[in-house]
C-alpha cells in the first residue's frame, strides 16, 4: 500500500528547500512574463503538494538535492541528467507538477485546470465514426501458440 503524506509531514528542511529552489530555477528559469520556480513558490509551497501526490519520488529529490548541495545548480542538473536519469526524470516531474499547481502559472499559460466536459448527444458523428470502422473491415490474428 502507499503511503500518501499528509499535511503534517515536512519532508524537506529548509537547507534542503534552498537547494531544490536552485535546481528547480535550472530547471524553470523566468521566461517573458512566466516566473521561474522560485517566484511561483515551487520550492517554498507546491512542491509539498506535489509531494503529496507522488510520495514515492521523495527518494530521488533527496538523491537530487544531495547532488546540488555539493556543486553549482547546472553542473548538478547535467550531472543528474548524465549518470542518473531516474533522478533526472523525477526531479523534473515533481517541479514541473508543482510549477503547474500554482494558480497563477495556470492562469498565465490561459490553462483553467481538468474541466468536465458532458458527452454530447451527436448520434450522427458517432454513427459516422462506426462507419469508418465498418468501412476498414474486420481485422483478426491468431494469438501466438
Amino acid at each position: 500500500m502507499t503511503h500518501i503524506a499528509d499535511e503534517n509531514d515536512t519532508p524537506l528542511s529548509c537547507a534542503d528547500r534552498e537547494v531544490y529552489g536552485r535546481l528547480a530555477d535550472e530547471l524553470i528559469p523566468p521566461a517573458p512574463d512566466m516566473p521561474s520556480a522560485s517566484h511561483a513558490e515551487v520550492p517554498s509551497r507546491w512542491i509539498d503538494e506535489a509531494l503529496r501526490v507522488r510520495p514515492d519520488l521523495i527518494g530521488h529529490l533527496r538523491v537530487a538535492i544531495q547532488v546540488g548541495s555539493g556543486t553549482g545548480a547546472a553542473e548538478a542538473v547535467a550531472l543528474l541528467h548524465a549518470e542518473h536519469p531516474a533522478v533526472f526524470d523525477s526531479l523534473g516531474t515533481l517541479t514541473a507538477g508543482a510549477y503547474f499547481l500554482n494558480p497563477e502559472v495556470r492562469r498565465l499559460i490561459g490553462y483553467p485546470g481538468q474541466v468536465s466536459v458532458p458527452i454530447r448527444d451527436d448520434v450522427d458523428s458517432y454513427i459516422d465514426m462506426l462507419a469508418n470502422v465498418v468501412e476498414r473491415g474486420q481485422l483478426y490474428r491468431s494469438p501466438p501458440s
